[in-house]
């Protein structure tokens, strides 16, 4: 039982990275994805079945334009979306639209959702994406070059564009990712971002349309430093979750229940090391625990994990013996079809993505020898 270390560049024989990534499963197919812009600034998949990882290019595959390369930060983010069986990938290259990557069964296409959906342009930042599953919708949210957080979001009559700040009356964005999730159990969206005031806030529809909370006046928490929230809802507790780093260097939660919002000092509670960089957060439902992660200034990767008994403190990077990371956030996601837990991140030393891979055993999982990196 335990972590593990793997050089996923090595093992899909991909090129060196540029940009940190961005992972999810693809549980109905049964395969793992990991998304990062390379060295020549093209978009590269590193893609695991059960015969091992493999990578493609994505920009050279379906023609997308490439990335500008100037920004480490300006990377992909990517969901799948359950009802049509689809992945999707967003970024935002050097024409400031927001563009898409989506895999069917017939393979890998690309589209200008700016172009199709007539919005604003973007701010050279990622967009955050996810899916409605129970409305069979698709969201894309990004900060626009206005300091309004911007909805491209589809349906079966094709995409579409709100503009939330504009429909909620709520303040101006910092320059950095928002966060988006569903709360299924309540029919509702939320996305969250930084506020030019420092402050962390809530846009969240339900039936009657979009809303705004200031989670910092609220809850009392401290005021964030400038980058990206996560969050993300824990059914088995029927709560939400928005993770932040504060202008403190420490970790902060803002969790809400049926009592409301309340705000938590992880970095306090754990006894983890002071925060430098941007987090992931993720839920492990099997095991009824959740995980918050980043990279600090030693270049090590710190998890802060919590159960029943509370939150605890690990650092991933001493108890895998894996080399050093960047400062860019990594990703995290479950693997479900497994029962692991897998984080991502490029090295500092070497531009390589890496992957700390938890499983309940010690046995490896269908080890593929490593190939030649280009």
């Amino acid at each position: 039982m335990g972590w593990s270390h793997t050089d996923l560049t090595n093992a899909a024989g991909a090129p060196k990275a540029f940009t940190a990534p961005c992972a999810y499963a693809f549980e109905a197919q049964g395969t793992q994805h990991v998304l990062h812009v390379g060295d020549d600034n093209h978009i590269y998949e590193l893609r695991w079945d059960n015969t091992g990882w493999h990578h493609c290019d994505l920009t050279n595959e379906t023609g997308a334009p490439a990335l500008p390369g100037d920004s480490k930060v300006n990377k992909p983010c990517g969901y799948v979306f359950t009802a049509q069986s689809t992945q999707h990938v967003n970024f935002v290259p050097g024409d400031c639209h927001v563009h898409e990557l989506w895999a069917d069964s017939t393979g890998w296409h690309h589209n200008d959702l700016t172009s199709s959906a007539g919005a604003p342009l973007a701010v050279a930042q990622p967009p955050c994406a996810y899916a409605f599953d129970g409305q069979s919708t698709q969201h894309v949210d990004y900060l626009g070059q206005d300091g309004h957080i911007h909805e491209l979001w589809w349906d079966t009559d094709g995409w579409h564009h709100n503009d939330l700040t504009n429909e909620t009356g709520s303040p101006l964005a910092a320059i950095a990712t928002p966060t988006g999730y569903v709360f299924a159990a309540q029919g509702t969206q939320h996305v969250d971002y930084v506020g030019q005031d420092g402050h962390i806030h809530e846009l969240w529809w339900d039936s009657e349309g979009w809303h705004h909370n200031d989670l910092t006046t609220r809850t009392g928490a401290p005021l964030a430093a400038v980058g990206n929230p996560v969050g993300y809802v824990f059914a088995a507790q029927g709560s939400q979750h928005i993770d932040y780093l504060g202008q403190d260097h420490d970790i902060h939660e803002l969790s809400w229940d049926s009592n409301g919002w309340l705000h938590n000092d992880l970095t306090e509670e754990s006894g983890a090391a002071p925060a430098q960089a941007v987090l992931c957060a993720y839920v492990f439902d099997g095991q009824g625990t959740r995980h918050v992660v980043y990279a600090a200034e030693d270049g090590d990767v710190h998890e802060l994990w919590w159960n029943l008994d509370g939150w605890h403190y690990n650092d991933l990077t001493t108890e895998t013996d894996a080399p050093p990371a960047d400062l860019g956030d990594p990703a995290g996601y479950v693997f479900v079809a497994q029962g692991t837990q897998h984080v991502d991140y490029i090295g500092i030393e070497d531009s390589h993505i890496h992957e700390l891979r938890w499983q309940s055993s010690t046995t490896p999982i269908r080890p593929v020898p490593p190939k030649d990196p280009i």
